[in-house]
């Protein structure tokens, strides 16, 4: 029988509800697009070839702070990737496209010597109609560290001259479409301060083991050459793309068997 049982509910929603469904069709051919032309173009069918996170941090043991459990934040282990990358630079600059709440900056601003954000003010996102407690949720956890540097702008309008050649670490998660992806991708490449710098995208996956297309897509479309291309991996257990500027080992692990687990000890603070 199929799923043409929802034929009849499809239908009624298609009156009344067109701008749902509309809305929902967008998206579907979006992703599909995007899926296609990742695979036509790069030949990269199954995503990104993973590197194991711990190739990245091999000694991993480290607290996260500020987590909020809530939409809109990043992953555990996102959170202790950035960490683990950001000591490889104690005297260096680290720039976050979309920062929001500052959970990530939290983490990351106590390991290095200067911190520059880019995010929207809750101007702009009341502009766009976020709700009224993530507009006063903006910069939360950031606005008090001392090394900051806040920049309330739109990233894909943002004329970035004054920092180009100057950041060690990048950590990209502004717009998570494909148009606004390829853009925060040209610019972040231009930021990069040397062959040693590194560039971390957030929500390439949807999950763990599953790729965003749309993000996929704007970091390949947005990479400056195939060379700079073939240095963008998964970070395996995270829902981070990175460019790297080392040789590493990767992969393409099996979907839903693990190679490792972690030990996660919890506690509560107050906001």
């Amino acid at each position: 029988m199929g799923n043409w049982h929802l034929a009849g509910p499809f239908l009624k929603l298609c009156i009344t509800r067109p701008k749902r469904v509309l809305k929902g069709l967008f998206h579907f051919t979006m992703e599909e697009d995007c899926r296609r032309h990742v695979i036509d173009t790069y030949g990269l069918s199954k995503g990104l070839p993973t590197i194991d996170i711990r190739d990245i941090a091999p000694n991993l043991d480290d607290t996260i702070t500020h987590y909020t459990y809530l939409d809109g934040t990043s992953r555990v282990t996102d959170f202790a990737l950035l960490r683990a990358l950001a000591k490889r630079y104690p005297q260096g600059r680290y720039i976050e496209f979309g920062s929001w709440r500052g959970e990530s900056l939290a983490n990351v601003a106590p390991l290095m010597k200067e911190i520059i954000a880019m995010s929207f003010g809750q101007a702009d996102m009341k502009k766009i109609g976020a709700p009224e407690p993530a507009v006063r949720a903006a910069h939360m956890y950031s606005k008090a560290l001392p090394n900051i540097r806040i920049i309330e702008h739109n990233t894909q309008t943002y004329d970035f001259s004054q920092f180009k050649g100057t950041c060690d670490l990048i950590f990209v998660d502004a717009d998570h479409q494909y148009p606004g992806v390829t853009i925060d991708t040209r610019n972040a490449f231009t930021l990069l301060k040397d062959e040693k710098s590194i560039i971390v995208w957030h929500d390439y996956g949807l999950g763990y083991e599953k790729p965003n297309w749309q993000v996929f897509r704007g970091i390949l479309d947005g990479a400056p050459s195939d060379e700079h291309r073939k240095r963008i991996f998964h970070v395996s257990n995270t829902l981070c793309a990175i460019y790297l500027p080392e040789a590493v080992k990767s992969s393409y692990p099996e979907v839903g068997w693990p190679t490792k687990t972690f030990t996660v000890r919890i506690t509560t603070d107050p906001a």
